[in-house]
């Protein structure tokens, strides 16, 4: 077991990392939803925030990297390594009033390392996904005068995250963190408007590319307040302000025909500007948690995430966003660390609750999300290194008003390796 660790020390890294940068150029979601503002915002949760009901505020950990606010990362060892990374598969449904369709997508969900620097100061640094961008959606109509009128609603890519994130012991029981991002990606829009009974209306798309690449800053802070012995509660909070990303669009407009074989024949380039420089407007958000922990047993909490997203634009417009909260409740349970005769007394269970009152207000209606989530950290050596599964059963929208409901299924698979590497050796 243990040189098999040193294997996957030694070569995941950059294997990883090449997954991940190939899975940025491919789809990574199929979400109709993720049309609107950035796309389908990354909650960055890895298997143990996202089995818990993506809780994350004010919960610590010395063998997991919670980015989720970076002050927990005074929890690392002053003498280990840790260094998680993960996959997720998704299996939905999308269901409108007429119809349902299956959609299923795997992709690598994140790659985070934490370490200690000081007595007083940890580090951490990742790469996750900050938005995804995924959809294909057509719309057919009879317009009277015209005829049918095919419309075709495509989109992909999406903007990733690469952050360094600090996290500062000011006391005893008080700490402080900020994540330094690196937002950089691009995600593509494309409308077609197709009209296969007339012959005086020409078939024409738009496609708008966007490109992204500026810094963004989160903070973070906790407080621990012992209780009785080995048991204590913790208060976190963390903010993020609003933050003007610098981004370039290229748009392009033409008529086309269409082929007996379905292949597009451009015709016309009606517009074609590119390098258009602006900025997208991510608001500002706040949240609050609280969690109560008895050491290495059992672990609950709750957190409050809210976002002003009425204030969101992009190059100057406005989209069909308004402000979004979230509520996140979960909880670990280890029954026996030290009994090593009943291997399932050592496996950590874990179940959690979300619900998310989303930003888009569509046709009268602000989409909510619901999901309950479980899962179990299975030790490979010890307590602390550790393969994690997670799962997640939720439901997004509503069929009413024409709109399309997404049922899911995820399923989350990480590992986190935990080893000390900072220890002096004595010699005799």
């Amino acid at each position: 077991m243990f040189k098999l660790l040193k294997i996957l020390r030694l070569f995941s890294l950059p294997v990883l990392l090449f997954l991940f940068s190939s899975t940025h150029a491919q789809i990574r979601i199929a979400s109709p939803y993720s049309r609107f503002g950035l796309g389908d915002i990354s909650r960055n949760n890895n298997a143990w925030n996202g089995s818990m009901g993506e809780l994350g505020i004010s919960i610590r950990s010395p063998y997991h990297v919670n980015m989720n606010n970076p002050a927990s990362y005074t929890a690392f060892d002053s003498t280990s390594f840790v260094f998680e990374g993960g996959f997720i598969s998704n299996f939905g449904t999308l269901k409108s009033a007429v119809q349902s369709d299956s959609r299923n997508y795997t992709s690598i969900g994140s790659l985070l390392f934490g370490l200690p620097v000081t007595k007083w100061w940890r580090t951490s640094i990742g790469l996750v996904p900050f938005s995804d961008v995924g959809y294909n959606v057509s719309s057919i109509q009879v317009v009277q005068g015209v005829g049918t009128v095919d419309r075709l609603y495509t989109g992909s890519g999406g903007i990733n995250r690469f952050f360094w994130g600090n996290g500062f012991k000011i006391f005893k029981n008080l700490s402080i963190g900020i994540n330094a991002s690196y937002l950089f990606g691009t995600f593509t829009n494309e409308s077609v408007a197709i009209f296969p009974d007339s012959i005086y209306f020409i078939n024409f798309k738009v496609d708008n590319n966007t490109t992204v690449h500026d810094l963004y800053f989160d903070y973070g802070i906790q407080y621990t307040i012992p209780l009785t012995t080995n048991l204590h509660m913790t208060l976190g909070a963390v903010y993020s302000a609003t933050t003007k990303l610098a981004a370039r669009t290229d748009v392009l407009s033409q008529t086309f025909f269409l082929g007996a074989d379905g292949v597009e024949h451009p015709r016309d380039t009606i517009t074609q500007v590119t390098d258009i420089h602006g900025k997208i407007i991510i608001p500002w958000s706040t949240g609050f948690g609280i969690s109560v922990e008895k050491t290495d047993r059992w672990m609950a909490g709750a957190d409050f995430h809210w976002q002003n997203w009425k204030n969101y634009s992009s190059f100057g417009l406005s989209d069909s966003l308004v402000n979004s909260y979230q509520i996140n409740v979960g909880a670990e349970f280890l029954p026996d660390p030290n009994n090593y005769y009943n291997y399932l007394k050592r496996i950590r269970y874990r179940i959690g609750f979300l619900y998310d009152n989303s930003y888009l207000d569509l046709r009268g209606h602000q989409l909510d999300e619901y999901a309950i989530t479980a899962g179990l950290a299975m030790p490979l050596r010890g307590n602390k290194t550790a393969l994690n599964f997670g799962i997640q059963v939720g439901t997004r929208g509503t069929t009413s008003s024409g709109l399309i409901q997404e049922n899911y299924f995820r399923f989350i698979v990480g590992f986190s390796i935990y080893e000390r590497w900072f220890i002096k050796r004595k010699y005799y």
